[in-house]
């Protein structure tokens, strides 16, 4: 095994991923802005949170399809280090719930209970909005609608994958994980034509508290600003504080010591 990938060696390569991510979008003119414990980090540190060790970025839907779309035809004509790993792609661990770009130059490890290991690359998640309705029971409804689809892709991708190819070969009308991507994506784009004025990242709807942390105003992602990260200018909505206000409260206290942790992952250079 070679040597691990550690503390600013880590985030190194995390910044050159989010980097290269960058560079591709601006050709593109595709729109994203920086998420989560990337953009706290920001605008708290200017770079990395100290402890942190992933990059979060969000997109809207249709700038998300622009990107992959992108992506797919820039890579059947090129070679580059990095992989994207797309948001509803069997391959993906994480199917449905986020997409994942990142570097193939590295093996990334990434432990789960039940002493579940992932295996894939020093990455950064990609997180998908859609609209959503904004009456309370309709929203219940959506994201209830949601979490059964997104559990059933996960009992089809990685327990029945024998399955899936039978029903596929045979073009048989059964429930399998294709079906079950359909539905799915039928749930989340049911409002996106109606252009509601809120958008969500449905899936992460919490059922035991009837809540999810992940609900913003549409008209917060139509303008963006600039924002120093790590010496690098990366994007971020303009309204960044009411995203932030909503996900972390009082953002710029810090948490005690012993909530200042990161993942459970672990690199090496291939």
């Amino acid at each position: 095994m070679n040597e691990p990938i550690k503390g600013k060696e880590l985030k190194s390569v995390l910044l050159k991923t989010l980097l290269r991510f960058n560079e591709f979008c601006i050709k593109n003119n595709i729109k994203y802005t920086i998420a989560y414990g990337t953009a706290l980090g920001a605008i708290r540190h200017k770079g990395f949170i100290p402890w942190d060790d992933d990059i979060d970025v969000i997109m809207m839907r249709p700038e998300y399809e622009k990107f992959e779309k992108a992506w797919k035809q820039y890579i059947l004509n090129s070679t580059d280090r990095y992989k994207l790993w797309p948001e509803m792609d069997e391959e993906n661990y994480f199917m449905a719930f986020c997409a994942k770009f990142f570097d193939t130059e590295t093996v990334l490890y990434e432990h789960f209970s039940k002493g579940k290991v992932v295996e894939y690359g020093v990455y950064i998640d990609i997180f998908i909005l859609d609209h959503i309705p904004v009456e309370k029971n309709e929203q219940r409804k959506l994201f209830m609608d949601v979490r059964f689809y997104w559990k059933w892709i996960q009992h089809f991708q990685r327990h029945f994958k024998k399955w899936n190819k039978f029903v596929r070969k045979y073009h048989l009308p059964l429930p399998n994980l294709d079906m079950m991507a359909r539905l799915l994506m039928k749930c989340k784009d049911k409002y996106n034509k109606q252009c509601t004025s809120l958008v969500s990242l449905t899936q992460d709807y919490q059922k035991k508290i009837d809540f999810n942390k992940s609900i913003y105003e549409y008209d917060w992602f139509k303008e963006f600003i600039e924002v120093e990260f790590e010496n690098n200018k990366l994007p971020i909505i303009k309204a960044y504080d009411d995203m932030l206000k909503q996900t972390y409260g009082d953002y710029m206290k810090l948490p005690p010591k012993e909530q200042q942790i990161g993942h459970n992952v672990e690199a090496y250079w291939k």
